[in-house]
């Protein structure tokens, strides 16, 4: 089953992105580690929710900065408050829409995407608003799940398999650089704008 009917609020969702589970599945530092970074990088992690991306990222980035962009204002909200906790001077947190984004065109080297395709009603329109943001050359590294039933996670038809999003990259101007699984249920793509 991937989903429960009845609704979670967003403070059980938050509560669930930070669980400890999570950090099971996703260990931020080893994804990083594949992802194309410099630690002086200014990277746009967009849908970073509660910042479970957000901080790993910003420490990193050393010499770097994190524009971590959201559209709910509780994620937002409970992101600057651990930013705020762990007193990481190089985030910026920033309200975006569903395709735009209130950063300056061709100013980023590199967007960091987790889960937030699937939840897009315009995958392709999504990612090239993203590639919009990019410097020439610059990277993005996508985290999406695989286009299987699973015990959580979204409904079935808004997931992704690698193939299909390699092709949608490839028509949002993107050159994909290949993928990797992550533990059978997620996968990692890094693609490069051409």
């Amino acid at each position: 089953m991937t989903s429960s009917s009845e609704p979670m609020s967003t403070q059980e969702f938050i509560r669930r992105l930070l669980s400890p589970e999570r950090a099971g599945n996703f260990d931020p530092l080893q994804i990083f580690s594949r992802c194309p970074i410099n630690s002086h990088d200014t990277v746009a992690d967009i849908g970073c929710g509660p910042g479970y991306f957000t901080l790993p990222l910003a420490k990193t980035l050393i010499n770097g900065r994190v524009l971590a962009l959201d559209l709910d204002d509780e994620m937002l909200d409970a992101c600057r408050e651990r930013v705020s906790g762990a007193r990481l001077g190089n985030v910026e947190t920033l309200k975006c829409s569903e395709f735009e984004f209130p950063v300056r065109a061709g100013s980023i080297d590199g967007a960091f995407l987790a889960f937030v395709i699937q939840a897009s009603p315009d995958k392709g329109r999504f990612l090239k608003a993203v590639r919009e943001l990019l410097q020439p050359k610059g990277w993005c590294s996508v985290l999406e799940w695989y286009r299987k039933e699973t015990e959580m996670g979204p409904p079935l038809e808004r997931r992704i398999d690698p193939v299909d999003l390699e092709v949608m990259a490839r028509e949002a101007g993107f050159r994909t650089m290949g993928w990797r699984d992550l533990n059978g249920d997620h996968y990692m793509m890094t693609l490069r704008n051409t």
